[in-house]
């Protein structure tokens, strides 16, 4: 009886591997919409290897480094995601696809898209943590997220201090140093923490650097009024 269980289990348990191996595969591998050649999405992204060099539909489970094939980590050279962002941009771009398919124009609209959404995230501190935070399935919520109240108190007499910009004369130049020194230190932690993959601690530090980044906009548009930038 017991040799018949552990037949029906292993039977079970090959089933489903194969199973998943099987979508895995499907999800790796699909053929070229023109040429019908097997392709590899991971490595061809935006376009078929082919001779024509094909433009592929997006393929949202590709996550934003691998479509810019730059490592997954907090610590990116920006240069180089701007570099890669405008290279594929010069192969995506809607205008160079005015006379293709219907196809080929539908495709260019959502790559150029997903391309731009991709950069915009990865190019910003903040949103290239949330996003890492969110390829583990933890969603940052700033209700939800519980912060020191000194830490709370301290980032409302900041606002408190810049919440009328109309009433500022002088540009605050100490205020804005130490948000700034505030946001480097932060940005280290982060690093840090996210190399160690210590996920709840990651999620508080980008709930504090989420509210000096409000911080910083705000000191960004009394620069602009002061002709400082």
């Amino acid at each position: 009886m017991i040799n018949i269980l552990k037949s029906i289990l292993l039977r079970y348990s090959l089933v489903n591997h194969n199973r998943f191996l099987s979508s895995s595969m499907e999800f790796l591998f699909e053929k070229c919409w023109k040429c019908q050649r097997e392709i590899d999405r991971f490595e061809c992204t935006t376009h078929c290897p082919c001779e024509k060099n094909v433009l592929l539909p997006v393929k949202r489970e590709i996550d934003y480094f691998r479509l810019f094939h730059l490592p997954k980590s907090f610590e990116l050279d920006v240069n180089l995601l701007t570099k890669a962002f405008r290279t594929k941009m010069k192969l995506l771009h809607p205008d160079l696809f005015a006379n293709k398919s219907s196809e080929d124009q539908q495709y260019s609209q959502d790559q150029s898209s997903y391309l731009n959404e991709a950069y915009s995230t990865l190019h910003s501190p903040l949103e290239r943590a949330l996003y890492l935070l969110k390829l583990e399935n933890i969603i940052f919520e700033e209700t939800t997220t519980t912060l020191d109240p000194d830490f709370l108190m301290k980032i409302m007499e900041m606002n408190e201090e810049l919440a009328d910009d109309k009433t500022i004369k002088h540009f605050p130049t100490n205020l804005a140093i130490e948000i700034r020194q505030e946001m480097d230190s932060l940005l280290k932690q982060l690093s840090n923490t996210l190399h160690k993959m210590d996920l709840p601690k990651a999620k508080e530090l980008v709930g504090k650097l989420n509210y000096y980044t409000n911080l910083d906009d705000k000191i960004k548009s009394l620069e602009l009024k002061h002709g400082i930038l």
